[in-house]
């Protein structure tokens, strides 16, 4: 990686932990130059506006937070258990990890909606493949017979990723993972008593 490239990357990867844990509204340009520990024409030698920073950094975030659902999945065979290794990542989001402040996607959507459009099209992208994620695993394992050939694959993985990022909403809010906790309970008892075939 040339010099400039990796310039640009650690300033991504800086202005991708900043605005997640701050905000793409609160989040300053100063608080990116203090992390990176760049001054502005050194950031602006590599973006042309905050919001292509934003748009990189947001897509820096979502990588890593995919990246980490497929660590998980891959630790298991059957459908159903990399499903449930997936929504156990919900637990490490809380925490803050793998990037600080949480979901990536739910801090994007809840902040995008009329300011940054760009930003909120990214984010519904972004989710969208959340869903296809799991709803293809799902639909595999029905043709191979381990998961109920009569559910509903798609309905399936909207309602676990609704219950991940709502209960991540929640927890947030109240500073507690009650509600990661419940809805993890709930999403396996919904795989292993409806879905789940040996």
């Amino acid at each position: 990686m040339r010099k400039g490239e990796a310039t640009k990357e650690h300033i991504i990867e800086k202005a991708a932990h900043v605005l997640n844990r701050r905000g793409y509204y609160a989040s300053s340009l100063s608080e990116i130059m203090e992390a990176s520990g760049l001054k502005k024409g050194g950031i602006y030698n590599h973006f042309e506006s905050k919001e292509q920073i934003i748009a990189e950094a947001f897509a820096y975030n979502v990588k890593a937070m995919s990246e980490r659902f497929d660590e998980a999945a891959a630790g298991f065979s059957h459908p159903i258990d990399r499903v449930l290794a997936m929504a156990a990542v919900a637990r490490e989001l809380y925490r803050g990890e793998p990037i600080p402040g949480g979901c990536a996607i739910m801090n994007a959507a809840v902040e995008s909606d009329d300011a940054y459009p760009f930003l909120k099209a990214q984010a519904r992208t972004s989710m969208e493949r959340f869903v296809s994620k799991v709803r293809a695993i799902l639909e595999q394992g029905q043709r191979d017979g381990r998961v109920d050939p009569a559910a509903d694959a798609a309905e399936a993985a909207l309602f676990i990723v609704s219950a991940i990022e709502g209960s991540l909403m929640i927890s947030k809010l109240t500073d507690s993972g009650a509600a990661v906790d419940a809805a993890l309970k709930r999403i396996a008892s919904f795989l292993n008593r409806e879905l789940r075939r040996p």
